[in-house]
């Protein structure tokens, strides 16, 4: 046993187990992966009331730092990022990865956009003397190109109809380096942010690196409970919630309207910033979604909204965008110039000429194309797996959840997909506790 508290110190018992299990699990003491003994015995070795170690378990279950389960016990999450309060990065993840993975014929794990969905970018000649004067305007190295951000206005007002400053408006390096600003520039170390739970935020490794603690908010079919918020905000002091509101990751489900009226007016009611990642919403397969971001509502400028054009465009051009009130946006640009000192020109010409020239035609195209292998994969799990897992058709995006029907089922599971060689994500990458899987149906493609 590698655990210690000290009976004279003023901080609450269950408080020292939680950390004592941190501070083991940081040492390399308890590894991910590793079964727990059971709370009785947990009591026992720290001499305290098992309510104790109950709640303690319980906040530690909430953060999805440990997976319950049934019949077999409580386990360290073995793919839990984000969780502890003091930064560190793990560096053995990225290099430990099997090197032999079994064949599949189906590999559904992959996020991005194949290759073949890629549009038909024929850029015009490009005079590089432009490009290179772009990138000695000071504005164009803080908050990215004056042509980029007006037309990331027009793309927002020909799409959603929404009116947006262009002083609101910053152009990041992808999503990835928007949620990094933010947590680098608006959330300090031991802080405490919600997502929703499950979620793609769990796999991400700044929140960690930060030393910001995550907690998980449940979900149901019309998206976060708002009463599950309102629980952990006055239990574990919330200082912020990121979420995937339409074409939900790992989930696909879309916030329903009534839902969605309520966050906001919940979160302007505590004063409660939202960090709204919009990476699919043009990705609708059906004309009645609603899919309008939650921004646009925002009357009280207490939501950041998050765009991007990965999803479009694949990992070759990473560009996004970020809408906030202008004082926000000039400090996080700020803090971008002293930490690389500002944004590539070419990168922005294109994703420019994209937004342009391109966008419209070829979100329509993938709208179809996505929805026909959407279909297909569930045509599939109907013929294969609809004995073991309960799914709903997607509705536009990248991906189908799937969740076992009976939670005594997991091995069989296992077994049936190895056998019809098929590889999703099990959804304990997305800090649940395994009991679902998230199979990414762009990669579901016709030609096998």
């Amino acid at each position: 046993m590698h655990f210690d508290i000290k009976k004279n110190s003023k901080k609450p018992l269950y408080q020292q187990i939680i950390e004592s299990i941190e501070d083991a699990l940081i040492a390399g003491k308890i590894l991910p992966g590793e079964k727990l003994p059971s709370e009785r015995e947990l009591s026992q070795f720290f001499s305290v009331n098992r309510s104790t170690v109950v709640r303690a378990m319980e906040e530690l279950h909430e953060r999805r730092l440990i997976i319950r389960k049934v019949g077999s016990g409580t386990y360290i999450n073995p793919q839990k990022w984000g969780q502890f309060s003091k930064p560190r990065l793990q560096w053995n993840g990225a290099f430990n990865r099997e090197i032999f993975q079994p064949k599949v014929k189906y590999d559904l794990t992959n996020g991005d956009l194949p290759i073949e969905l890629y549009p038909s970018l024929q850029l015009p000649e490009i005079d590089w003397q432009l490009l290179l004067n772009a990138e000695r305007e000071q504005e164009s190295m803080r908050l990215g190109t004056r042509d980029l951000r007006s037309a990331v206005q027009r793309y927002l007002k020909r799409s959603h109809r929404w009116e947006v400053p262009i002083e609101e408006i910053m152009i990041t390096s992808g999503t990835q380096q928007a949620l990094s600003l933010i947590a680098l520039g608006l959330l300090k170390s031991g802080d405490s942010i919600a997502i929703e739970n499950p979620s793609y935020f769990y796999s991400l490794s700044i929140f960690q690196a930060l030393g910001i603690r995550i907690y998980g908010i449940p979900m149901d079919q019309e998206g976060v409970i708002i009463s599950k918020l309102d629980q952990l905000l006055y239990k574990h002091r919330i200082k912020m919630i990121f979420i995937n509101p339409i074409f939900h990751n790992p989930t696909g489900r879309v916030i329903s309207s009534q839902r969605r009226g309520a966050l906001i007016a919940y979160c302007h009611r505590k004063q409660l910033p939202i960090v709204e990642d919009d990476a699919y919403g043009q990705l609708a397969f059906y004309n009645y979604i609603d899919n309008r971001p939650l921004k646009m509502t925002d009357k009280n400028h207490n939501i950041f909204y998050l765009g991007s054009l990965s999803k479009y465009l694949g990992r070759s051009i990473r560009i996004g965008w970020m809408v906030a009130p202008r004082s926000i946006i000039e400090n996080l640009a700020n803090i971008r110039q002293q930490l690389d000192s500002g944004l590539s020109s070419l990168p922005q010409y294109m994703a420019e000429y994209y937004l342009e020239h391109y966008a419209n035609q070829h979100e329509l195209k993938l709208q179809q194309a996505l929805k026909v292998r959407a279909d297909r994969l569930v045509n599939w799990l109907d013929k294969n797996l609809t004995d073991l897992l309960t799914y709903q058709i997607p509705q536009g995006g990248f991906h189908l959840y799937a969740t076992l029907k009976s939670k005594s089922s997991q091995k069989m599971v296992e077994k049936r997909l190895s056998e019809l060689k098929i590889k999703g994500i099990q959804d304990s990458y997305f800090g649940g506790d395994g009991l679902a899987y998230r199979f990414s149906f762009p990669h579901f493609s016709l030609s096998e």
